[in-house]
């Protein structure tokens, strides 16, 4: 693992602003537009620096902002001053999202169907009244939304959206894994062993963008469907156990929790590098790799080093590397071009702003989203490109 610390991800922001502005135009579009002038929105996110200049843009089309902490780990404490900065209450600890509830929001937009299960949990007498709509960006609380019979409000599938499934979720986590190992290791990722498990919109990505630079891609999905599509698509296809005894990095995108557990640590090869890139940071079973550990070291660029005993009758130690304890390590470590995440990001905007105008025209449960939605959104990342 290289030592050399790298640049901080905030310190290149007022450049790619420069270069890419397109949360420039969004402020400049949504203030135009008048839409969101005065809607209260409560906004369950990662509080990054990304989600400041999203903060921005949205204050600047006139929206009062009330924001609840998805996963401290992904926390940034500067871009959470300066979003309060900007007139906004942000809210953190395991009760932010009830806190914005309590400030009469009337739209929500969630990530991980967190605030929108606050909300319906409470009785009908309990919610508050003001709500119309509401959005849910990730796979996890999708899948959680459509567990739900009789939803009492519209909610908006980012999610399902072509421009979050095939640019944030397949390039721009893809290009963070990518450019992570990098960080990592200080080596070519040209022929680098690499498991990927899940084969949705985020693990196609991952395992497109690691053979893209030369790497060896083994793909394990209990869905044989997925399965087939990762074998047409030219990987090899395995199971989890058997894939592990190769692997030099593992990376988890299945938005499930305890995907590896401690028959996988223990299976897994000496130096071998995990990462989660899904929802959920339960996805690497931490519990069970401590308990294992005869030692642990903190390494750079929030990666722990755990020496496991070895093979039966071995003296020798294996080590194992995991990448911000589990938690997103693309959104903790904010790896990759940002380009794809802003686009999603103005994409959650313009739907806020559709929502604020449509919302209470809308019939109850989920929507995809709207294709005007997403031209818009193309309209201005295009125009930021200028391509």
């Amino acid at each position: 693992m290289q030592s050399q610390k790298p640049k901080e991800k905030s310190e290149k922001l007022p450049e790619l602003m420069e270069l890419f502005p397109l949360m420039e135009k969004l402020g400049k579009h949504l203030k135009q537009n008048e839409t969101l002038n005065g809607v209260k929105i409560g906004w369950h996110c990662h509080l990054t620096q990304l989600t400041l200049l999203t903060a921005e843009a949205l204050v600047e089309g006139g929206a009062v902002l009330f924001l609840s902490e998805v996963n401290p780990a992904t926390t940034d404490d500067d871009a959470v001053n300066a979003i309060r900065a900007l007139g906004a209450k942000v809210f953190v600890g395991e009760s932010s999202p009830e806190k914005v509830l309590e400030e009469s929001p009337q739209l929500l937009t969630d990530t991980g169907f967190v605030i929108i299960d606050k909300y319906l949990s409470m009785t009908p007498a309990e919610r508050p009244k003001s709500v119309i709509a509401a959005s849910e960006i990730t796979t996890s609380g999708i899948e959680k939304l459509r567990k739900i019979k009789d939803l009492p409000l519209p909610i908006i599938n980012i999610n399902g959206g072509l421009l979050k499934a095939r640019i944030e979720n397949y390039h721009g986590v893809g290009d963070g894994v990518v450019d992570l190992m990098r960080r990592l290791t200080g080596r070519s990722l040209s022929g680098l062993h690499s498991v990927v498990v899940g084969y949705g919109a985020v693990g196609s990505g991952v395992a497109y963008h690691l053979r893209k630079e030369g790497g060896i891609v083994n793909v394990v999905d209990s869905d044989p469907v997925r399965r087939l599509i990762a074998h047409f698509d030219g990987f090899s296809v395995n199971d989890l156990l058997t894939s592990l005894r190769n692997a030099d990095v593992v990376v988890t995108a299945t938005g499930q929790r305890q995907i590896i557990g401690e028959t996988h640590w223990q299976a897994a090869r000496d130096g071998a590098i995990f990462m989660n890139v899904g929802h959920w940071p339960e996805e690497l079973d931490m519990n069970a790799l401590r308990k294992l550990a005869t030692k642990v070291d903190d390494l750079e660029l929030k990666t722990q080093r755990f020496y496991l005993d070895g093979a039966a009758g071995s003296d020798k130690q294996k080590r194992i590397y995991v990448v911000a304890d589990g938690n997103p390590a693309n959104i903790v470590l904010l790896t990759g071009s940002v380009e794809p995440t802003l686009i999603h990001l103005a994409t959650e905007a313009l739907c806020l702003s559709y929502l604020a105008k449509h919302g209470a025209s809308l019939g109850h449960g989920e929507h995809l989203v709207p294709y005007e939605v997403e031209q818009n959104s193309s309209i201005l990342a295009l125009e930021a490109l200028r391509a």
